[in-house]
């Protein structure tokens, strides 16, 4: 009974840290967050029998559309199942991780690796649901079978499901694959260097078939619902225009290290990276540079780049520095253990110590953060449930099913929680970069608002002050701020909509900072 325990310790340990990771998702709490609300939304369509990019359109792939759609399957329309997959796949990530970790430098070294991962996971997740958050689970399983394979004999169908799995990644979202070009490159470096260009370029190939397998499959999937183009023209094309859109924030690279980022985390992961830079140049010299760090070698800086080219910071951006921050974590700690104890730290811990440590964790766990489970106790003791935010609470009391409801701030979150479809295709329309938005899109936009007019309309403009209000007061006074209409998204045709709605709305009531317009009899 106790050696089980043992065993189980650092697994309870990873769980309670998923949990902590995905504090602020607690629906009984929290309303979900913009894009958070949109995938609810969306996933909540699809069980509806609607067509993503068809009958509503969002640039990301379709893997986190039918991800929540399963989730709310799961739940039976309630964001408790789509939390249940968020908690699914982080602690099977955490769970990867402290195995292949555990192999390579011991327990010391994957249960440091895996709290330096749920502690910066936890900084950048806030209300969870995105599409970084659900990749991780299939990159952190493709990095699995790489690592598993650095110091053997290659097997190139794990290296097909390598690629596959990053290419399930890809479906969520195109940054997500940093792990994969890392491979990739590792691969062109080490063989390429000793002049084995036919085994990287056997390599090279098995990657990307197994890569395009998982594409392959999604664009058979929509041709058959006949969206094939509109899925990989949203998905990928758009998102090169949407990289190269005017208007946007300078690059910022250092973005994720910042109160936005990861933080003090993100930081340690760097110092990390330098001190495999000082490993990588010590092994360079001595002539024994393995392929397992020259992925390392350049893995982190790839991450860095590819979270940061959009120019604009989000906090979730980071989260797809979680694997690195476990692995390079991980290999500190096991270098200082070597150069303190002269031993590694792959024979310096028993399972004993591990179960030793790993109750301490949990107890710190709790210390630390004894407000996370305060929340989960009450939610526990409430029975769940879900919060649902009064402005939500006021379309769904003063609504119909049937009726249409058009957000102007575009936060789907309220459709869903209110269950009511919008109107327009384009949901995001008043927020496209100047560069990304096309004449088509406004003009279907403006089309499907006219066409549909929407029983009501929830203009929370004020809230962020990003476009302009449909009140013409309020937007006088919004233009009439010093420095805010400079910074607004104010799109070519927008007095198009502004005439529309004051022809035919009036304002029924104000949820501060919301106004609510009704349809005109």
């Amino acid at each position: 009974m106790m050696a089980k325990l043992r065993k189980a310790l650092p697994y309870i340990f990873l769980f309670l840290l998923t949990a902590l990771a995905l504090d602020l998702g607690n629906p009984f709490f929290d309303k979900p967050a913009r894009d958070g609300g949109f995938f609810l939304y969306a996933g909540s369509q699809i069980l509806n029998g609607k067509i993503p990019y068809q009958d509503f359109w969002d640039s990301k792939g379709p893997g986190i559309f039918y991800i929540n759609a399963l989730g709310l399957l799961l739940g039976n329309g309630s964001r408790w199942g789509v939390w249940f997959v968020e908690f699914i796949c982080i602690f099977g990530t955490l769970i990867l991780l402290y195995a292949t970790l555990s192999k390579r430098w011991g327990i010391g070294a994957a249960l440091f690796g895996s709290l330096m991962a749920g502690l910066g996971l936890h900084a950048v997740l806030g209300y969870g649901n995105y599409t970084e958050e659900f990749a991780l689970l299939f990159n952190a399983a493709g990095l699995v079978l790489f690592f598993s394979m650095v110091d053997v004999e290659q097997n190139y169908w794990k290296y097909i499901w390598v690629g596959a799995l990053f290419g399930l990644s890809f479906t969520f979202r195109a940054n997500n694959i940093g792990g994969l070009f890392a491979i990739m490159g590792a691969i062109v470096l080490y063989y390429g260097s000793k002049r084995h260009v036919g085994e990287v370029l056997r390599l090279l190939l098995v990657i990307l078939a197994g890569f395009v397998l998982p594409l392959i499959l999604w664009s058979l999937y929509f041709a058959l619902l006949g969206d094939a183009w509109e899925m990989i023209n949203a998905s990928i094309v758009f998102n090169f225009t949407y990289s190269a859109a005017k208007d946007r924030a300078l690059l910022d690279i250092f973005g994720g290290f910042g109160r936005y980022g990861m933080g003090w985390v993100g930081w340690f992961t760097l110092a990390a990276w330098f001190g495999l830079g000082l490993r990588f140049l010590v092994s360079f010299m001595k002539r024994k540079v393995t392929v397992f760090e020259t992925f390392l070698l350049i893995w982190f800086p790839i991450e860095i780049l590819l979270s940061n080219l959009s120019g604009r910071n989000f906090a979730h951006y980071y989260i797809s520095w979680t694997l690195a921050v476990a692995v390079y974590s991980a290999f500190i700690f096991a270098e200082f253990w070597q150069v303190t104890f002269k031993v590694s730290s792959l024979e310096g811990w028993s399972e004993g110590l591990g179960a030793i440590v790993s109750t301490i964790l949990v107890v710190l766990l709790f210390i630390i953060f004894p407000s996370s489970w305060g929340r989960y106790g009450e939610t526990i003791r409430a029975g769940g449930g879900e919060y649902i935010d009064p402005v939500s609470a006021y379309i769904r009391d003063n609504s119909s099913p049937e009726d249409l409801v058009l957000t102007w701030y575009p936060e789907m979150g309220v459709n869903f929680m209110a269950g009511r479809t919008s109107p327009v295709k384009y949901l995001y329309y008043p927020l496209f970069l100047e560069g990304s938005l096309t004449k088509e899109i406004e003009d279907r936009y403006i089309s499907d608002l006219t066409s549909n007019p929407p029983e009501l309309i929830l203009d929370c403009s004020r809230s962020v002050d990003a476009i302009p209000s449909l009140d013409p007061a309020a937007r006088e006074e919004q233009y009439s701020t010093p420095g805010v209409k400079k910074k607004m998204y104010i799109q070519p045709s927008m007095d198009d909509i502004f005439e529309f709605v004051e022809a035919n709305y009036q304002l029924e009531n104000t949820i501060d900072p919301c106004l609510v317009f009704r349809l005109k009899n």
